[in-house]
């Protein structure tokens, strides 16, 4: 009994010994990047309902068909169970430094994903097991009662699968959505062009034509500056973690530590930078 004292004792006092405030302070600011993910004011779905109702106009239907969307809803629905998964890892590793137990909702992420193909979405076998992977991660720490002990296993156990996970995050916002606006983009320039030739038009309404698409295009410029500011932010998380790992044997340095705050405070800026941008 007094040796098993000890080691309780010999634990409790190596787990108050670690500083991990820059820990905290990179994995909040991380947290906080992440979250911005749900106030992009754009999806696959509202690309597809936008498409959809602009044929309408311009070809004046008033059918009463529902837009075929389900392909671009379950995209959405899979990067949303994706950013849940990433934001859920944050979220555990920012109470686990400091010291609080690991409390995420596993519901929000209980839920299979399997390879699959949606569109310009596709779930191949390696995120599907990074995502599975994760969960697994933040299922033991919340039923394990993870505290400050176990973080270097925490973050190294879910480095792997974070960085897959994140790879695909940033690949379907900065690449698959984007690459659906720039066509938005170009279609919205074909269509207003053909309007500048209508001779049926007056000169009025040629120029409140002519103000409408400049609107439209601001307002698809903007969303995608915000696409890819969250991107960055991504990356700027994915190397932050990256050195956390590779430094999680001396978390008390220094250097370590400012490195970190670093990582944080670039966060920090790039949130700043997504909150500016308006429209």
């Amino acid at each position: 009994m007094k040796i098993v004292l000890l080691l309780v004792i010999l634990t409790g006092a190596l787990c108050s010994c670690i500083s991990l405030k820059s820990v905290n302070e990179f994995s909040s600011s991380s947290l906080k990047s992440i979250k911005l993910f749900e106030e992009i004011p754009y999806s696959f779905t509202q690309n597809c309902l936008d498409n959809c109702y602009d044929d309408k106009i311009w070809n004046r239907s008033f059918d009463s068909l529902k837009c075929p969307c389900k392909t671009y809803q379950k995209a959405d629905s899979v990067t949303l169970l994706i950013y849940k998964s990433v934001k859920g890892y944050f979220d555990g590793l920012a109470n686990l430094s400091k010291n609080d137990l690991t409390s995420y909702k596993m519901n929000s992420v209980n839920k299979a994903l399997t390879t699959a193909d949606y569109g310009s979405v596709k779930i191949e076998k390696a995120q599907a097991e990074a995502y599975s992977d994760l969960f697994n991660i933040l299922f033991r720490a919340a039923t394990d009662r993870y505290r400050q002990c176990k973080i270097k296993k925490f973050i190294k156990e879910g480095n792997e699968p974070l960085k897959v996970l994140i790879r695909f995050l940033d690949f379907n916002l900065s690449d698959n959505l984007n690459g659906l606006l720039d066509v938005k983009k170009r279609s919205i320039t074909s269509d207003y062009f053909d309007l500048d030739k209508d001779s049926t038009l007056s000169s009025f309404e040629k120029m409140k034509a002519v103000e409408e698409y400049y609107q439209k295009l601001d307002r698809l410029e903007a969303i995608q500056k915000k696409l890819i500011t969250y991107s960055k932010a991504l990356r700027k998380i994915a190397d932050g973690h990256q050195a956390l790992v590779d430094h999680s044997g001396k978390l008390n340095k220094s250097e370590v530590k400012e490195q970190l705050l670093q990582y944080a405070s670039d966060i920090q800026d790039m949130i700043t930078d997504y909150n500016k941008i308006t429209k």
